[in-house]
């Protein structure tokens, strides 16, 4: 995906650069190599959006709203498999379920 390369690509510039900043620093030359490529190779929003959530997840930056799901489905539906199990979390619109419990038998 030519998208990833790019982005990888422009992370690695980044790290480069912005060894020792804030957060502030590290935005601002973000921004800086953002306006230096121009929109014309800006992935698409919603590729963006997603890979921003997943690299909040990855480093820590927010809580887990999930309470450490690892399997989930649109609250719409009720596969099978959910039946048996206790959700944890609503959020947007899916339900979230951790695994059990080592030794739960249920």
């Amino acid at each position: 995906m030519e998208e990833a390369g790019f982005l990888i690509d422009l992370a690695l510039t980044l790290r480069g650069l912005a060894r020792g900043e804030g957060e502030e620093g590290r935005t601002a030359l973000a921004w800086a190599l953002v306006n230096r490529r121009g929109a014309e190779r800006k992935p698409d929003r919603e590729f963006l959006l997603a890979l921003a959530a997943l690299c909040r997840a990855l480093c820590g930056a927010e809580q887990d709203p999930t309470g450490g799901a690892t399997h989930f489905h649109l609250h719409t539906e009720n596969p099978d498999w959910a039946t048996r199990e206790t959700p944890r979390a609503l959020a947007g619109g899916h339900l979230f379920y951790a695994p059990r419990e080592a030794g739960h038998h249920g």
